[in-house]
């Protein structure tokens, strides 16, 4: 009588749990305004931002724009940053997230850099490098500035 009220219990706890675990993982893929990404001394513009939680201490952060000069080209500069300060940067319920922060800062790990052609396949290997740099929230903002070792700088903002 008290086995099956045990397998109960236990099976209560694991449902709890995995509730939980399912509301810190996810993406978030939006359209953005006022978006620029600066690579070395050369600026363009981003139209898409995708944040996302893969793990409980870092973050995905991917600007996303297409090429003024070449129609149907695009570019992607990712962020991964790892524990972050403040409040968490996303509210995720099944996968599905939405901004939460108003205040946040982490530092990015690495970098990637990477264009794709008007049918969607890469133009090259993408460019990834572990660099130093913080993307932060404050301001309705959010912004990012890396430097790799030899010098390079990127630095990507845009309006939330």
């Amino acid at each position: 009588m008290l086995l099956p009220l045990l397998f109960v219990l236990m099976n209560i706890e694991v449902a709890s749990s995995e509730a939980a675990g399912n509301n810190r993982f996810g993406r978030l893929d939006t359209t953005v305004s006022s978006c620029r990404i600066t690579h070395s001394e050369r600026s363009m513009g981003c139209r898409r931002l995708q944040l996302a939680q893969t793990s409980s201490i870092g973050l995905r952060i991917r600007f996303i724009g297409e090429s003024p000069e070449e129609p149907g080209r695009t570019h992607q500069l990712t962020f991964v940053t790892g524990p972050g300060s403040g409040d968490p940067v996303l509210s995720c319920k099944n996968g599905r997230c939405n901004l939460a922060a108003t205040s946040w800062s982490g530092q990015i790990i690495s970098r990637s850099w990477v264009f794709f052609g008007a049918r969607g396949l890469p133009i090259g290997l993408p460019s990834s490098h572990p660099t130093q740099g913080r993307c932060a929230i404050s301001d309705g903002r959010l912004s990012c500035q890396s430097q790799t070792r030899d010098g390079l700088n990127l630095s990507a903002e845009t309006r939330l």
